[in-house]
């Protein structure tokens, strides 16, 4: 586990709006770049949003996994990559997240960013984490996370902190309320977190955390967080297309976008807002 610290100076009637983008899967037919593209330019202008990277960038699937391997669902920039796909498809990756790197709180590792590396021999993180580097300092989050966004008020010595947990996750529950236990399951471990983000099942539930009771500074407080799934940039299900390994499996459809929380330091309010989308697949 890796923890991030990030200090923020800010004006008593600033608003800043964090998102978590992961589950991008680039690299194939099903991966909505437009989408995604639109969400990315949503946050280069807006000067006060932050983001949270939570794992498969890209999708990373080789020849050599017989279980998904499928080069019929490639995009087609990748059609001449077959023997290349690690490095191209990280160049394309930081192709889309080059105008919000300066945004990004840190990277946290996905299943399919790590398989690349542990079968095929080939440091996707490491290389993605490289890239990004070069153009403003990116944090890696490992497979999970603490983040510290410690809010400081411009020309006073007042301090807010929001502790975030990020993970990428695990699993593979079907149903919406499997979704929302896993991630209410990983709340009630992180306690001190304000906000939980979590992603791998393409989801956004948000389970309500129960109200917790702390005793700070001589009093009984009430300690209120919000614990989310991130939702997916990869369709499930497309007409007219060869079908991913997610529709040859029978997994729900992905939940498009990413929800967003809204921070108040000033007040220590959060807001969760999501996203859902309706398309044609």
């Amino acid at each position: 586990m890796e923890t991030i610290d990030r200090t923020i100076e800010y004006e008593k009637t600033n608003t800043f709006r964090l998102y978590p983008l992961g589950d991008i899967h680039l690299g194939v037919i099903h991966c909505d770049e437009e989408l995604l593209a639109a969400k990315v330019a949503e946050i280069q202008g807006d000067k006060n949003a932050l983001w949270v990277g939570m794992g498969d960038y890209g999708d990373c699937i080789t020849p050599s996994d017989f279980k998904r391997w499928d080069g019929k669902i490639l995009a087609p920039w990748m059609k001449d990559a077959i023997d290349n796909i690690g490095p191209t498809q990280v160049r394309r990756v930081d192709e889309m997240l080059s105008p919000i790197w300066d945004k990004c709180l840190g990277l946290v590792e996905g299943n399919h960013d790590d398989w690349i590396r542990r079968y095929n021999h080939y440091d996707f993180m490491g290389e993605l984490l490289r890239l990004a580097n070069k153009k403003h300092e990116v944090k890696y989050g490992g497979v999970s996370c603490f983040i510290r966004l410690n809010f400081k008020r411009k020309k006073s010595t007042e301090v807010h902190d929001y502790i975030i947990h990020a993970r990428h996750g695990e699993g593979s529950a079907r149903t919406s309320g499997a979704r929302a236990l896993a991630v209410l399951r990983l709340a009630t471990s992180m306690v001190n977190s304000h906000i939980i983000f979590s992603g791998h099942l393409h989801g956004q539930e948000s389970p309500d955390i129960p109200e917790r009771l702390i005793y700070k500074g001589g009093k009984i407080k009430s300690f209120e967080g919000i614990a989310t799934m991130t939702g997916a940039w990869v369709k499930a299900y497309m007409q007219g297309v060869p079908p991913s390994y997610l529709e040859r499996w029978g997994t729900p459809p992905s939940a498009l976008g990413c929800p967003r929380v809204i921070l108040k330091p000033q007040t220590g309010q959060m807001i969760l807002e999501k996203t859902r989308i309706t398309k044609a697949l």
